[in-house]
């Protein structure tokens, strides 16, 4: 078991991000973002203006015309993105880090995280359900976790770890659980709340490997969007949850149609977002 007053302590003291961050989450997932707010709180952070344009201007945004102001590019966008690019501009140092405990080499879980958090673009998009707009943000967020979790984890506690896995016939997820006493989706919800993010995003990231636990649609759409970055993201593809996967789809109104198209239109993008930034 791991000392969980510990990492509550450890959560608590992770660099906080900008204000004006935390109140864009808090615009974008009022129900009903006011563009002209959202205008002035991206207006003043340079990189994320550029990164905007870039974005509004991109072969991928079938823009016809040059988009050239903040205000269009946020149309051209929506709120839901222009929220999960301003987490990423702030995150990304730290989610580009290796995580070796989770087999994770130095930029696999940011490259994740990337296609987590298009494919929850796709979902809101396509799914019959209504999906939040704060389940982009939470898609890229949804493993933030194991960045903490990690600076836990001795070997005596992976190899238990391993262990219920692959002799216990335990998810990952639940071997975790058995283990240290927390998951890193738990652990992920607790950074989120510590960071002032809006309770959608909280409860997406801590129920995203099980969304029937608050039937939410926001967690299911974040587990989806996971499932879509394993297939993606080369060496990712993992599901050893099928019920779970059901569900997350059944619940979302998507067919299995669907979810191909998703995934290969994720991948396309996923190249063109990741180009940008070699």
């Amino acid at each position: 078991m791991i000392d969980l007053d510990a990492l509550a302590q450890a959560a608590a003291c992770l660099d906080p991000l900008p204000a004006s961050v935390v109140r864009l989450a808090a615009v974008v997932a009022s129900g009903d973002p006011d563009l002209g707010a959202i205008s002035e709180i991206v207006s003043f952070d340079q990189a994320l203006t550029a990164g905007m344009l870039r974005a509004a201007n991109s072969s991928w945004s079938a823009s016809r015309t040059p988009v050239t102001t903040v205000r269009d590019a946020i149309v051209r966008l929506g709120a839901a993105a222009v929220l999960s690019m301003a987490l990423d501009v702030n995150v990304r140092g730290r989610m580009e880090r290796a995580v070796p405990e989770y087999g994770l080499a130095e930029g696999d879980l940011w490259r994740h995280s990337v296609a987590a958090s298009l494919a929850g673009e796709l979902l809101q998009r396509r799914a019959r359900a209504e999906v939040p707009p704060e389940a982009v943000a939470a898609s890229l967020l949804h493993d933030v976790g194991k960045l903490l979790m990690a600076r836990f984890l001795d070997d005596e506690l992976l190899v238990s770890m391993h262990r219920a896995h692959d002799e216990g016939g335990l998810s990952r997820m639940a071997a975790e659980a058995e283990i240290l006493g927390v998951h890193h989706g738990e652990l992920g919800a607790l950074v989120a709340q510590d960071w002032g993010l809006p309770e959608g995003i909280v409860v997406g990231i801590a129920y995203h490997h099980d969304p029937d636990s608050c039937d939410a649609t926001v967690a299911y759409a974040v587990h989806l969007a996971d499932c879509v970055a394993k297939v993606v993201v080369p060496g990712e593809a993992d599901h050893d949850d099928v019920e779970g996967f059901a569900h997350s789809m059944e619940h979302l109104g998507l067919s299995a149609d669907d979810y191909d198209a998703i995934c290969i239109a994720v991948g396309d993008r996923f190249s063109d977002v990741t180009r940008r930034f070699e």
